[in-house]
């Protein structure tokens, strides 16, 4: 008995239609699938200008985290800006401290926002405050902390510049009427003495 043949496709044109729109689709698969995308990754200095706004351009801010900054501090010279993510007061210590590195010719200060690791009392952290403990702030029950903006500069294995004046500052006064061109100006000064120092211990 002759078998009667079953057919998928009702017509050859159906057939070829189907055929023609699988191979567009294999092609697609593979020449998507082995695309290199490219993600657009945010640079540390455009990290920093969205979460500080008064920074104005390029800046000499590289992110760092609790891990690193235990380790650095403990280097016989290093640069780090400890800062609070979204602050003014940060934000526009940064932009006068950016403004003196660049012109004296530093290219990077390390930065680290302690934001969450100091809310989570976060190990690490801790060890980092108890390592500053001659220099960090203490509540009135005797709890060590550090604030932003706080900048330390650490020389031939000494701390010789630890700054924070205006992290500690208590008070209505907002950090825009508080930098005004006399403190603006003031702060430039202090700063340009304190880099140049750690510029002359590097070299």
């Amino acid at each position: 008995m002759k078998k009667n043949k079953i057919w998928i496709f009702k017509s050859t044109r159906q057939m070829t239609v189907s055929i023609i729109l699988f191979c567009l689709f294999m092609l697609g698969f593979i020449y998507f699938g082995s695309k290199d995308y490219k993600v657009n990754k945010i640079t540390d200095s455009e990290k920093f200008v969205s979460e500080h706004k008064e920074v104005v351009g390029d800046n000499v801010f590289t992110y760092i985290n609790a891990s690193d900054v235990y380790t650095y501090i403990r280097r016989p010279d290093v640069l780090i800006l400890f800062g609070i993510r979204n602050s003014d007061w940060v934000g526009y210590y940064a932009n006068v401290l950016n403004e003196v590195a660049k012109e004296i010719g530093i290219t990077q200060i390390y930065y680290y926002d302690i934001t969450d690791d100091r809310k989570d009392g976060n190990a690490t952290y801790e060890s980092i405050v108890y390592y500053l403990k001659d220099y960090v702030t203490y509540l009135d029950d005797g709890k060590m902390n550090l604030y932003g903006p706080t900048l330390l500069i650490k020389t031939d294995g000494v701390i010789t510049y630890f700054d924070d004046e205006t992290a500690v500052i208590k008070g209505s006064v907002s950090a825009a009427d508080y930098w005004d061109n006399y403190q603006t100006n003031l702060k430039k000064e202090t700063l340009k003495v304190a880099l140049q120092d750690y510029m002359k211990g590097v070299s």
